[in-house]
């Protein structure tokens, strides 16, 4: 940019300068950004140091022969004090509240949920972990110094997948 100064109509000993305004002769084309993400490194950081609880069922209320809906929800529990050791922020809840954030967005979390929740939804279903198809819902949250991510899935044989 480069600012042309202005001349004054006024004169006097009283008058004051007009301001300076900026005439903008050139513009940036390129404009720069900071982003932050939660790579897949420090998920698995965060998850190693985790308590996963996995938990089950069929569909209730059915009693129909053949491959029946099954449902899994996966609470997992980072206690940023226990692997502080390992990452450079400190284990508090704004560090918490910041990972929290970011994971709403992180592409990596969806996969490692299905891959922690798809063989006991197999199991469930007497099915191979391949031949489920699964509906994924994620909520995480900061509670202090964890972080809680619970994901809730629905998962059917691909063959009878209902609409």
């Amino acid at each position: 940019m480069v600012a042309t100064p202005r001349r004054s109509t006024r004169t006097g000993a009283g008058a004051m300068p007009p301001p300076a305004w900026a005439k903008v002769s050139r513009i940036r084309l390129i404009r720069r950004e900071v982003r932050e993400t939660l790579s897949a490194g420090a998920l698995d950081l965060l998850l190693e140091h985790a308590e996963v609880v996995i938990e089950g069922s069929h569909e209730l209320g059915e009693s129909r022969p053949g491959p029946r809906q099954v449902f899994a929800t996966v609470m997992i529990t980072i206690d940023l004090p226990r692997c502080a050791n390992r990452f450079r922020e400190p284990p508090d809840a704004a560090t918490a509240e910041r990972i929290a954030e970011l994971l709403r967005d992180a592409t990596v979390l969806r996969p490692r949920l299905v891959a922690l929740a798809r063989p006991r939804l197999a199991e469930l279903a007497e099915l191979a972990p391949d031949a489920l198809d699964l509906s994924l819902e994620i909520h995480v949250r900061a509670d202090g110094v964890r972080v809680l991510i619970d994901g809730d899935l629905a998962g059917w044989p691909r063959a009878h997948r209902r609409g």
